[in-house]
């Protein structure tokens, strides 16, 4: 570092010191890290994505191979039942009336046991 910097050597001696005290902690994060590489690189293999399914599609992608994969890596990764995964979502208003309208069937009734979910939806 000298090479390119003028730092003391107090600074240079401080930075290496908390390098040292922190190793424990980026060996544990390069432990996650290298783990959830190989859980999402599973999930690819095991659900045989290929070129193809990197193929672009128009409409409402009826048949979209590639979206249908996606969807089956994401429930993988996260350990789910299935996943939806969209970058048409347009907020979070909208992914939440989609995840609504999927569980909930005509006349079930839904509890907000901690409150209304927006106030902003209160009239007034």
């Amino acid at each position: 570092m000298k090479s390119f910097f003028n730092f003391s050597d107090k600074i240079k001696a401080a930075s290496d010191a908390a390098l040292v005290k922190a190793k424990t902690k980026f060996d544990e994060i390069d432990d996650i890290a290298e783990y959830n590489q190989q859980k999402v690189l599973s999930a690819f293999i095991n659900n045989r994505v290929s070129e193809a399914d990197f193929a672009g599609s128009t409409g409402y992608g009826y048949g979209d191979t590639g979206r249908e994969k996606l969807d089956r890596i994401y429930a993988d990764i996260f350990g789910a039942e299935d996943a939806i995964v969209r970058h048409s979502f347009t907020c979070g208003t909208h992914t939440l009336a989609v995840a609504l309208f999927g569980i909930l069937r005509p006349n079930d009734t839904m509890l907000c046991v901690t409150g209304t979910p927006y106030d902003t939806k209160k009239g007034n």
